[in-house]
């Protein structure tokens, strides 16, 4: 069992690392064989190159390699902040190369056919707004992308989103509240 844990955030040792990182323990005290991805650190880059339009081709071999992990991924966890109530450029950026046709789904006519073998994903998201405004006043964007747009299409039935926030002005509880959520809800996964 192999599972992909993708990173999305600038600045080293921030709560996102540390989400991520209790997800990689959950993961590791379930049996699974974790790859982590910190997208900044690794350099990723996040713009989709002329050479990789409408093909199944890669720029770079860093993100050939995400390619053939997350295809391979029985699980995917992806953490990042919610910036302006959606997904910031370069966890996007991840999903325009990565996560694209000919690579996570086929167009078979009108039909997507997904090409991802995971059976669950879980986004992990936080932000300074109230939860409840993002998802009465706005629609609940997160999810829709990561669920709707990216992983049902790809082939992957069980989309988590936990959204965590507001992170400013939190307190040690609820921040040990939130790890202990992601790193049991992973180490259930079986």
């Amino acid at each position: 069992m192999r599972a992909s844990i993708i990173l999305a955030h600038p600045k080293a040792g921030s709560f996102n690392h540390a989400l991520a990182a209790a997800a990689a323990a959950g993961l590791v005290s379930a049996g699974f064989d974790v790859v982590f991805h910190d997208l900044y650190s690794e350099g990723f880059a996040p713009a989709m190159q002329a050479e990789e339009v409408d093909t199944s081709t890669f720029a770079d071999d860093l993100a050939a390699e995400h390619a053939r992990e997350i295809v391979e991924a029985s699980r995917i966890v992806v953490v990042h902040p919610s910036w302006f109530f959606n997904v910031p450029a370069m966890a996007k950026g991840w999903v325009d190369r990565v996560v694209r046709q000919g690579v996570a789904f086929e167009m078979r006519g009108e039909r997507i056919v997904g090409l991802l073998h995971a059976e669950s994903a879980l986004v992990v998201t936080t932000g300074n707004a109230a939860r409840s405004f993002e998802v009465q006043v706005l629609g609940d964007p997160l999810t829709t992308f990561w669920r709707e747009c990216v992983f049902v299409p790809a082939g992957v039935a069980s989309v988590q989103h936990f959204a965590f926030g507001p992170v400013r002005g939190s307190s040690e509880a609820e921040r040990r509240g939130w790890l202990a959520r992601v790193q049991q809800t992973v180490s259930a996964w079986t």
